[in-house]
């Protein structure tokens, strides 16, 4: 027999009516039913139509008219990467400080130093000179002066070596005065000097001479570190924000099938009510319910742009003309076990603030070192030796030839100490030694700190497994007693509300479900972080 004339032979009647008929068919049976509605119909044409003067379901498929970006989670991380105000500064100050390697390093740089000077001295002979310049009356010179030298610092040792040549080329008005010298002859004296100036104590050995190039490149590393912990912290978040929102979708997607849910017994229990089979009381229930999900619904939807917003301030993006689907699923909950020996052992590997705080030890450690040698006096051994010449030809002056036989040289040790205790260097020892405690402290802290944030991981995420089992179980059980309470109710021995009850129920027990899976992401993310792994894979 087909449906129509199953029902009476209406073929107009829509689907909740056929429902509705089938179910008052198992109750009171197929002959009273189809006689009681042939009646009303001939009686009331009216109350023909009346499936369609419920209230019209509302349309929530469409969540918003804005188109939809979908983004998976690998394309958000890199996006991040790139575009994060956090990492971004967090490079540049890596940067930055890679310069002051280069800095330091200038301080080893050869340093050429050249000059000229041309000058004229006039001025009045006294007694005894006017009686050796015959009468002149003044003295006059002029002179030209040329010099050019290379200075360097000697890293193994810290000695400064300086090599300079120079020539003066000078005339004066007694010179005139010899008639054997050529016309306006000038005299060109020659020097080519080494000078060697070798601490003894305060500056000296490699340690102390490296000591700034050493400080850059640890300050350099501590950046690198400070920018790789921002960025896993950054990602760790992200990570988590991004789950977030694919758990905001699923929950917009759980309030609309609560919606369609109530929308659908709705039309069900005014069905019911017109055939006397329940009461207003409970239609006005299911309507109450329909608002509730309505307005759980509207919360959800604006929970889901704040979640997606929250991931464009993370990538510097204004424009929301579309939203952002992420598309990748919630993970599946692991139940494996993990040992908090070897995730702590390998945080102290990998963790780089951590690492971070090593690198910042060992650099108070040269600052000590350092600030300890300056208390030392300074006693530098300087040697220096060298050749001139003098001749009217600045060629024949700067001939090593000539030169060679007009050598000269010094040796000796020059010495400076402040009067009494050097106050400036013991204070800067006192400073040195309390910031290596400090330094010392906060490596502790730190270790202390990552053992706590991976014990408290693991415990978070064995127990959001735990819970997440418990849930998976409630779930299967509400779906059976959903199935029973259907049952009860095609037999007349339930009623709309238990109905109500145990469909939303459900929804709930999968949202409860979801959270959990949410719980586990946040748990595992946040074990990767304080193991440092959390980097591996996006790379």
């Amino acid at each position: 027999m087909d449906e129509d004339h199953r029902y009476g032979g209406c073929p107009n009647m829509d689907s909740w009516t056929r429902k509705s008929m089938r179910m008052a068919i198992r109750i009171f049976g197929l002959r009273p039913v189809c006689l009681l509605l042939s009646a009303t119909l001939v009686c009331c044409p009216g109350l023909a139509g009346w499936a369609q003067d419920d209230p019209p379901s509302t349309d929530v498929s469409v969540l918003s008219v804005r188109p939809v970006m979908p983004l998976d989670l690998k394309d958000f991380v890199r996006q991040l990467r790139i575009n994060n105000k956090n990492i971004l500064s967090k490079k540049t100050e890596a940067e930055i400080a890679a310069t002051g390697i280069e800095r330091a390093e200038g301080a080893f740089q050869p340093l050429i130093n050249a000059s000229v000077m041309r000058g004229v001295n006039r001025q009045k002979n006294t007694f005894e000179e006017e009686l050796t310049r015959q009468g002149l009356g003044t003295y006059e010179r002029e002179a030209n002066d040329f010099s050019v030298g290379m200075t360097h610092l000697v890293a193994a040792t810290g000695a400064k070596l300086e090599e300079k040549i120079s020539l003066s080329r000078s005339l004066s008005n007694t010179d005139r005065l010899d008639p054997s010298r050529p016309a306006d002859a000038f005299n060109n004296r020659s020097l080519a000097n080494v000078q060697l100036t070798q601490p003894l104590a305060r500056d000296a050995g490699n340690e102390t001479t490296e000591a700034r190039l050493n400080v850059a490149r640890l300050d350099a590393r501590a950046a690198d570190f400070t920018r790789r912990d921002t960025e896993t912290s950054v990602t760790a978040e992200a990570i988590i924000a991004y789950y977030e929102l694919v758990a905001a979708h699923q929950r917009v997607a759980a309030e609309e099938k609560k919606i369609r849910m109530g929308e659908r017994l709705l039309g069900e229990a005014q069905a019911l009510r017109r055939i006397g089979r329940t009461t207003d009381s409970d239609v006005w229930e299911v309507e109450n319910a329909l608002v509730r999900y309505k307005s759980a619904h509207s919360d959800a939807v604006q929970n889901e742009r704040e979640r997606e917003n929250r991931l464009r301030t993370m990538l510097l993006v204004e424009d929301n003309s579309q939203g952002i689907r992420a598309i990748d699923d919630l993970p599946a909950v692991d139940h494996k076990a993990v040992s908090f020996e070897h995730s702590l052992q390998t945080a102290l590997e990998r963790r780089d603030d951590f690492q971070m705080r090593k690198v910042q030890l060992e650099r108070e450690g040269i600052q000590l070192a350092y600030s300890k040698n300056q208390t030392l006096p300074r006693i530098d051994l300087v040697a220096s030796y060298g050749l001139n010449g003098l001749e009217y030809s600045a060629n024949r002056a700067l001939s090593a030839s000539n030169m060679s036989d007009y050598p000269n040289w010094s040796l000796g040790v020059q010495f400076s100490t402040p009067l009494g205790s050097n106050r400036q260097a013991e204070a800067d020892v006192k400073a040195a030694l309390l910031r290596r405690e400090d330094a010392i402290l906060n490596l502790k802290a730190v270790e202390v700190q990552i053992a706590n944030d991976i014990d408290s991981s693991i415990a978070m995420r064995s127990s959001t497994a735990e819970r997440w089992s418990w849930w998976q179980q409630t779930q299967r059980r509400e779906e059976q007693q959903l199935v029973v309470e259907r049952s009860k109710f095609a037999a007349g021995r339930s009623d709309m509300r238990e109905i109500l009850l145990r469909e939303e129920r459900v929804v709930n027990v999968g949202l409860a479900l979801q959270e959990q899976q949410v719980g586990f992401v946040r748990a595992q993310t946040m074990l990767e972080a304080a193991q440092g792994t959390l980097l591996d894979r996006f790379r």
